[in-house]
């Protein structure tokens, strides 16, 4: 099952448009409580996401410890539920040999389901990742960072054309294009610029966006989902992380007891769900393409294998 496929049943199942960023705060946590506030995350959660996603950051800045936790962190989302897509943002770019290791380590070692990409040196950074056909590749694009625009609004004419555009709608155009051929590319643009997104959204009417930007960064969901919904009424999934993280919080700034740390934000995550879904054209069950029989039964395998993991099989550090 490839990660189009998987985002497409839990989105479904959960009714959801919500993708739930694993970022633990950690001037909010001991690090050794990193994995147990996931577990909380998670559990709060897993019957209202989409898509889980863990920026590699974090994680990596805590050395060996980190990568534990990131790795046992995985095992718990794919003991919960096995069939939720998982991204892995670790905005990778580069060439040669080390680009090959980056598609190895975040595809193979990992087993993330998408990932997030650097465009800036072209489609030779890009290649192993888009060779991998049932991964989801995306590619930033106008980022929600007020400084992006240095970059990603200048003014520039492709070779050949008269034509002065921003950089950031030839990124699209060229996403859409000549980087797409298996059909497994998505872009990720700030909710906090929605007259940009639109725009992308006319350049790539049917891409899956996969939109970071909104609470904290001050994105609008109302503005982001009208202004990046497809055709079908869906196309995009809208990244959440402090705003749920932070309903564990207490006013002391550390965690609340694990279960009303979890009621917290299993109520937050509700709401977020709740509001994506008010603004959409038409209910997600009925935007979404039908599933194949071919697919939910090989979810039936998957679940049934699952059920035989010892729960000893996933080590949770609390």
């Amino acid at each position: 099952m490839d990660f189009f496929e998987k985002l497409a049943i839990a989105s479904q199942k959960n009714n959801s448009l919500l993708c739930v960023g694993l970022d633990p705060d950690l001037n909010m946590i001991p690090s050794t409580s990193m994995v147990a506030l996931n577990d909380h995350i998670i559990e709060a959660t897993i019957d209202l996401a989409c898509a889980y996603k863990l920026n590699l950051a974090i994680y990596e800045s805590m050395g060996i410890d980190g990568l534990l936790a990131l790795k046992v962190t995985l095992d718990i989302i794919r003991k919960a539920n096995p069939n939720i897509p998982i991204i892995g943002d670790g905005k990778r770019g580069d060439i040669g040999l080390c680009s090959h290791a980056y598609t190895r380590a975040l595809f193979d070692t990992y087993e993330f389901d998408a990932i997030t990409v650097n465009p800036y040196m072209g489609l030779d950074a890009l290649k192993p990742f888009l060779d991998r056909k049932d991964k989801g590749v995306f590619v930033l694009c106008r980022t929600s960072n007020p400084s992006g625009m240095d970059i990603q609004e200048l003014m520039v004419n492709q070779k050949g054309s008269s034509i002065i555009r921003p950089l950031y709608e030839i990124v699209a155009e060229l996403a859409l294009t000549k980087w797409n051929e298996n059909g497994n590319v998505g872009l990720v643009i700030g909710a906090t610029y929605p007259e940009q997104l639109y725009r992308i959204r006319q350049i790539c009417p049917d891409m899956l966006f996969l939109i970071p930007g909104v609470g904290f960064q001050g994105g609008n969901i109302e503005k982001t989902v009208h202004s990046a919904v497809n055709s079908k009424g869906k196309g995009l999934i809208i990244n959440v992380s402090r705003q749920i993280m932070y309903a564990a919080k207490t006013p002391k700034n550390t965690q609340r007891k694990p279960k009303e740390a979890v009621k917290n934000m299993h109520s937050a995550a509700l709401h977020i769900r709740d509001e994506i879904n008010r603004y959409l054209p038409k209910p997600i069950k009925e935007s979404q393409e039908k599933i194949s029989k071919e697919i939910i039964d090989r979810i039936d395998i998957l679940d049934k294998s699952q059920e035989e993991i010892p729960v000893s099989a996933v080590t949770v550090t609390r």
